[in-house]
């Protein structure tokens, strides 16, 4: 048994590697002077988000953009609070900021941005989330990345903002590791993951692909979905936007249980990827972390040779910081030893344990209850 656990730790250690290698390639192609302002619009969908839009509001009033070359689109899935109000007590005195309600048939995040799409003024759309807190240069950034014609979308960087818990800390850490993977991926030439709190794309190639159609009642994967169809339509036509000054802030969840029921929406998109890639990604960490379990039973057992399991985890926890530490630093995430220790620990359990849940469980995400489609 431990030869097979050598094995796929071996398999495992190649793709940290392959990761590494991936994270060290560069992002997106900036021309060495892109003096040319395009014009940019900002797509906001928020459901039940009272609390955290003055946050963003403020944070997109402090843009280094010219104002004259980008409007923000706010875009009311059915909020069931006060959000709406907040929101035109925020802009009422703001030229280029304007509000839609979507139709009472379209219920979710992808047909609130289809709506934000289609009433676009410019050729660039750039899209946030609702909690998030956007850098003083992050249109400028979008505005460099997308300068090249041949680039149909551009993804960047987003961080959580630890609330003070060590919960809280967790999340940070783990958050990062997919922002990594996902960045580190596509510097392979393979895209699996990006997210929508910073991301920008072409109207025009959204159009061209027919936007989320064929996708439109799975509750999660909008950025996702959409980068597949326009490699698919643009091979080699997404890059990640590797700039620190265009992170994205956002924050982490308050509860486990929001965090549970954040994880399962998220998960419960891969049994509709058709990316092989991503499916064997997805398997092999899968794979990784029950030989992992295995591993730490062995030991716990005394069962096998004791040292060399202990090196083989050893040799895992060492290359996973090797990979992290670089994401966070971009990232300009402050690196806790505790919380990516107790990661380690906690986190075979919770892949192997959202992983089986999702495929069956419904959850409620901001007051909706719902499963794998809408």
């Amino acid at each position: 048994m431990m030869a097979f656990f050598t094995v796929v730790m071996a398999s495992y250690l190649l793709l940290l590697l392959l990761l590494i290698r991936g994270w060290n390639r560069p992002g997106a192609r900036v021309p060495a002077s892109v003096t040319v302002k395009q014009g940019i619009s900002v797509l906001v969908p928020f459901r039940n988000e009272a609390n955290h839009l003055h946050h963003l509001i403020r944070s997109i009033t402090e843009l280094d953009y010219p104002q004259d070359y980008f409007e923000v689109i706010l875009i009311n899935d059915h909020s069931t609070d006060n959000s709406e109000n907040v929101l035109k007590a925020l802009i009422h005195d703001k030229p280029g900021f304007r509000i839609l309600n979507s139709a009472p048939e379209a219920k979710g995040k992808k047909q609130a941005l289809t709506l934000g799409v289609n009433a676009a003024s410019y050729e660039i759309v750039a899209t946030t989330d609702a909690d998030c807190v956007v850098p003083v240069n992050w249109l400028s950034r979008i505005n460099e990345g997308l300068s090249d014609q041949s680039i149909k979308m551009v993804f960047g960087g987003v961080a959580l903002k630890p609330s003070g818990s060590f919960f809280s800390r967790l999340q940070v850490m783990e958050f990062a590791s997919l922002i990594g993977s996902g960045a580190a991926s596509l510097g392979l030439g393979h895209f699996t993951m990006c997210n929508g709190a910073n991301l920008a794309f072409r109207k025009k190639a959204f159009q061209q692909v027919n936007g989320y159609e064929g996708n439109l009642d799975i509750a999660s994967g909008d950025d996702e979905f959409l980068a597949r169809k326009l490699l698919k339509e643009y091979p080699k036509s997404v890059q990640f936007l590797k700039k620190p000054d265009a992170v994205v802030l956002s924050r982490p969840q308050s509860t486990i249980r929001s965090f549970i029921h954040q994880r399962l929406r998220w998960a419960g998109k891969w049994k509709y990827n058709s990316s092989f890639y991503s499916r064997l990604l997805a398997v092999h960490i899968l794979l990784v972390q029950l030989a992992i379990l295995g591993l730490m039973l062995f030991l716990s057992m005394q069962w096998g040779n004791f040292y060399w399991g202990l090196s083989l985890l050893a040799i895992k926890w060492t290359m996973e910081g090797l990979y992290l530490l670089p994401v966070c630093k971009f990232l300009n995430i402050r690196w806790s030893w505790s919380a990516f220790l107790i990661l380690q620990l906690i986190y075979p359990f919770y892949v192997i344990g959202i992983g089986i849940v999702s495929q069956k469980t419904a959850y409620e995400w901001k007051g909706r209850r719902l499963s794998h489609k809408m």
